[in-house]
């Protein structure tokens, strides 16, 4: 109702302002018209006459009006909301090259600041109270697995996200979807109190089926099942399969849910996160979503590479507020589950899980991957399926190249959105350039999100390198501070790296003209990405 009201008073406004500049840009002609008829002798008739003659010019002029005032409404709006100059400017130019068809694409693919608003301010109300960043800095430095060089790093995200740092957790690394499917799956059937699941997609097909059927189970033993997804990314969902889950009792939540999803892929402010929490004690996240394509692959892109984590410990629980800062957006009702069993501390890492979405004041994630890269001093290991890093990280990367860091990038051959992938290949020349050492995987798609900096932090998560995942969607990611962790990841990027093409500069600057020109054009929405 209040947006209603909202969408009402603006469309008001617009009338109103357009009718304003009508009237002081044609005041002459309208002083002209109301002399006309009060001058004597002039009937009523006459002037009624004269002045429908005169209506079609009128509306032309009032409609320009119209036009102006939707332009400078609109242009204030992206001022207003927009924190990327170069993605305002592009919206800009949109709207006055196609007046109609650019409003239209704002509507639909333009960022709302009300939404922006509702987000913070719902955070504000909902979020449990943390506690004062100052008295928790002096702890940082004495984390033992925070090394000198984690150290900016771990007291950025405490500053800009109050990422708690978390001792004494087990994190398993999970290769693909066979692994990490079997394992999610077991910690379902074990969980004796609640089961928490969040997913940007979920397929309706055997594995999404497969989890509908526990959580069904579990919910008819007396469990509190919850499950937040994506409207936009779960599109293809189903009435049925939501319809189960809710007639069994599981408590079903679409994520900002729009009209006609198949037409709004790549919608604003859209839930990216994937997480499962098993009885506040064992949690899931990573790049994995719900669906065969994580083991069976896909027709056009073959192979579905992907990477997620297990967690047990203290850092369970930051995860957990995360899930309920959602849910709490979702369902104002909610009331968070109470853990009945003790955190396992057997684990030696140290983890920091961190958020990022429109609800931030910061990009927290974006600088967590600045600081790895600006601080790091032997090397800087990045996979992600999506190269669209911005200016201020891709000038880290190859700063760090040109000082001496060993920079080295994994992307995918051929991607699964073709902007996308043009534009991930037009930043390959520059960082090419500058010492970068890039690698395309060719074994399949690598849907990995990870970043590792040097040889004892890693980060891994649902973040992409693009200006979507790291300035619009709601993500989450894990910074783990551990030697043996880190180790894990660095032999499984050197794996990777068997089944990749290395780029090299001399060759790429002969491939095919029509490549440098989609690159080029793609570069230029680079920012909607």
């Amino acid at each position: 109702m209040r947006r209603k009201r909202r969408n009402f008073i603006a469309l008001l406004f617009l009338l109103g302002f357009g009718t304003v500049i009508f009237v002081l840009s044609n005041r002459a002609a309208l002083y002209e018209a109301v002399q006309l008829a009060m001058s004597e002798g002039n009937s009523f008739r006459y002037v009624f006459h004269v002045l429908i003659g005169k209506l079609p010019d009128l509306l032309m002029k009032y409609s320009t009006s119209l036009i102006w005032a939707y332009g400078i409404f609109i242009a204030g709006v992206i001022l207003l909301e927009e924190r990327n100059p170069d993605r305002t400017i592009r919206w800009l130019l949109v709207l006055i090259l196609l007046p109609v068809i650019g409003f239209l694409l704002y509507i639909f693919l333009g960022p709302d600041i009300r939404i922006r608003k509702n987000f913070r301010r719902l955070k504000r109300k909902k979020k449990p109270r943390i506690p004062e960043v100052a008295p928790l800095l002096s702890r940082i430095d004495k984390l033992k697995a925070v090394e000198v060089g984690g150290v900016k790093t771990a007291t950025l995200l405490l500053k800009n996200s109050r990422a708690l740092p978390t001792e004494a957790n087990r994190v398993t690394m999970l290769l693909n979807g066979s692994e990490t499917y079997i394992e999610i799956k077991k910690s379902l059937w074990k969980a004796q109190s609640y089961i928490y699941l969040e997913f940007y997609a979920v397929h309706n097909d055997k594995i999404g089926n497969d989890f509908k059927d526990i959580l069904i189970a579990k919910v008819k033993e007396g469990l509190t099942v919850k499950f937040i997804y994506d409207s936009v990314g779960s599109w293809t969902i189903g009435k049925k399969f939501v319809k189960e889950l809710k007639d069994a009792g599981v408590h079903v939540h679409s994520f900002l849910p729009v009209s006609f999803p198949m037409l709004r892929r790549d919608l604003n402010y859209r839930n990216h996160r994937k997480i499962v929490i098993v009885d506040g004690t064992v949690g899931f996240m990573g790049g994995l979503n719900i669906g065969d394509i994580y083991i069976s692959g896909e027709p056009s892109l073959g192979y579905w590479r992907d990477t997620h984590l297990k967690i047990e410990g203290p850092a369970v629980g930051c995860l957990e507020e995360i899930f309920n800062t959602d849910c709490l957006f979702c369902d104002g009702n909610h009331v968070p589950a109470e853990r009945t069993s003790e955190y396992s501390n057997s684990g030696n890492s140290t983890v920091q899980i961190v958020a990022s979405g429109p609800d931030s004041n910061w990009q927290s994630i974006h600088q967590g991957y600045f600081s790895l890269i600006t601080n790091a001093k032997k090397f800087v290991l990045v996979t992600t399926p999506y190269l669209v890093p911005g200016e201020s990280l891709l000038t880290a990367l190859t700063v760090a190249s040109l000082s001496g860091v060993d920079v080295r990038i994994l992307i995918p051959l051929k991607g699964d959105h073709a902007v996308a992938q043009w534009a991930t290949m037009s930043n390959v020349e520059e960082l090419l350039r500058a010492g970068v050492k890039v690698y395309a995987y060719q074994r399949g798609f690598i849907h990995s999100k990870i970043l590792v900096a040097d040889d004892s932090i890693v980060s891994v998560g649902t973040a992409n390198l693009d200006a979507r995942s790291l300035e619009i969607n709601f993500e989450v990611q894990a910074f783990v501070y551990d030697r043996a962790v880190a180790g894990e990841f660095i032999k499984a990027f050197r794996n990777d790296l068997k089944h990749s093409q290395k780029l090299h500069l001399h060759e790429w600057l002969k491939r095919p003209v029509k490549n440098k020109i989609l690159e080029k054009a793609s570069r230029l929405w680079s920012t909607q990405l």
